[in-house]
């Protein structure tokens, strides 16, 4: 199970970890949400640091939304651009796979990326102006609990190898609780009822998404997992900014 961690960690984040990686790479999935949190966490403190050394919202923002791509190597990026071209400019299930898997960045891709980034940063701008950033923390471990629930339930769409392949055969419905049942408790301290409220719009996000892939494609990829996460972080900041509910964090 440790192992599991290790390789959640080494796959969703540049954060070096000791150790050996899980042998069945499914067992990763039970962590995507841990690793949500401390990637929650460090965003936080860092937003926490800039505002001890300058009270310019914008500026912090962006730092922000910069680390965050760069510490996940913008992986999640990448899937959203892949996801975006192939779903914007394939009809069939043969073309879209096809397109999705093609390098080269498109211009659905491309302006997915841009709009993301932005709403991503106009939520933070916000969030940090009512002094309510801490949701960052239940929103990246959310985000990261889709692809978990996406893993689970849903058969890689691909014939052949891919890079989601490892972590989605062999994942079942019981990486899905054990992944919920961490994410539930971590949310749960950390900012009481409103972090599990967030966790379960992730959730109903995962629904859709699961249900939309699988009547397109039959199933999911590693670029259709990263762009669940992309969206449903970018979605769940700007519903957290957009309804500016003030809550007591537990842990600051």
């Amino acid at each position: 199970m440790i192992n599991g961690l290790i390789t959640a960690i080494r796959t969703l984040s540049i954060i070096p970890v000791p150790g050996k990686d899980a042998e069945e790479l499914s067992d990763a999935v039970v962590w995507f949400g841990f690793v949500g949190f401390l990637l929650g966490i460090m965003l936080f403190l860092s937003i926490k640091g800039g505002l001890l050394l300058t009270k310019w919202p914008e500026g912090i923002a962006g730092f922000a939304v910069f680390l965050s791509a760069a510490a996940t190597r913008g992986i999640h990026l990448d899937g959203l651009a892949d996801f975006s071209d192939g779903f914007g400019g394939g009809h069939t299930k043969e073309k879209i796979l096809t397109i999705m898997k093609d390098s080269n960045i498109g211009t659905f891709g491309a302006l997915s990326i841009a709009f993301v980034l932005l709403f991503k940063w106009i939520s933070i701008v916000s969030l940090i102006k009512d002094n309510n950033y801490a949701y960052i923390v239940p929103i990246y471990v959310s985000s990261r609990l889709v692809m978990s629930f996406l893993s689970s339930h849903l058969p890689y769409a691909r014939k052949g190898e891919g890079t989601g392949k490892p972590f989605v055969e062999n994942a079942s419905k019981k990486h899905s609780i054990y992944a919920f049942l961490i994410s539930f408790f971590l949310v749960l301290i950390w900012s009481g009822v409103m972090g599990v409220y967030i966790l379960f719009i992730g959730m109903l996000f995962s629904l859709f998404a699961g249900s939309f892939v699988k009547k397109k494609i039959g199933g999911i990829t590693g670029d259709i997992l990263g762009a669940s996460c992309e969206i449903t972080e970018t979605l769940l900041l700007f519903l957290c900014a957009a309804c500016r509910i003030h809550s007591t964090f537990i842990l600051i």
